[in-house]
């Protein structure tokens, strides 16, 4: 049998017992790795600040995993029930339903226990971001409201300039403001 042969035979089978709520939750667990690494190899970072944001990550996939799986389950369940009588629209509908269930965990239960849960559970643990810390130990705050405000007036730009950039070889015809994403 030939490698390519091989492979094809691989990728139907995967592709035949594939659910999406696998999927998900192969690329969570990747996440849950991956990101907590990278974030502790992180050089530049105060190691304190690395450790609270590669435990929260790790933590946040680690609610993601089984929240996935409910959802997916449940929703793939629901399928079932609802389209019993004709085997391959339930099918179809068990597979569907199963990604709206991995989409709502995503967009809705995920965020929710994460926010429910990994405050306290790091708090239990003791970590606490380096800023955190120094706002707990100044307990007095001294806020003072000035009697009257003066707001500066805001000057509309000319959007009809032409910037020349020394670094540029070429004219930009509007202005060159807001988000830079990639260079100049």
């Amino acid at each position: 049998m030939a490698i390519t042969q091989i492979i094809k035979n691989t990728c139907k089978k995967l592709g035949e017992n594939n659910k999406p709520t696998y999927v998900v939750m192969a690329i969570a667990t990747v996440k849950g790795i991956c990101r907590p690494t990278f974030t502790m190899m992180d050089k530049t970072e105060d190691p304190q600040t690395k450790k609270y944001t590669a435990l929260r990550e790790g933590l946040t996939e680690l609610i993601a995993i089984p929240s996935y799986w409910a959802c997916g389950e449940i929703t793939g369940k629901i399928a079932k029930k609802v389209f019993n009588k004709d085997a391959v629209l339930a099918k179809r509908a068990e597979k569907n339903l199963m990604f709206v269930g991995v989409c709502t965990a995503a967009l809705f239960v995920i965020p929710a226990v994460c926010s429910a849960t990994i405050k306290p559970i790091m708090n239990k643990l003791g970590i606490k971001l380096p800023d955190e810390k120094k706002a707990d130990n100044n307990h007095k705050t001294d806020i003072t409201i000035p009697s009257e405000m003066s707001i500066p007036a805001i000057k509309e730009p000319n959007n009809n300039k032409i910037y020349n950039y020394p670094a540029m070889q070429a004219f930009a015809n509007r202005p060159q403001t807001g988000l830079k994403v990639g260079g100049l």
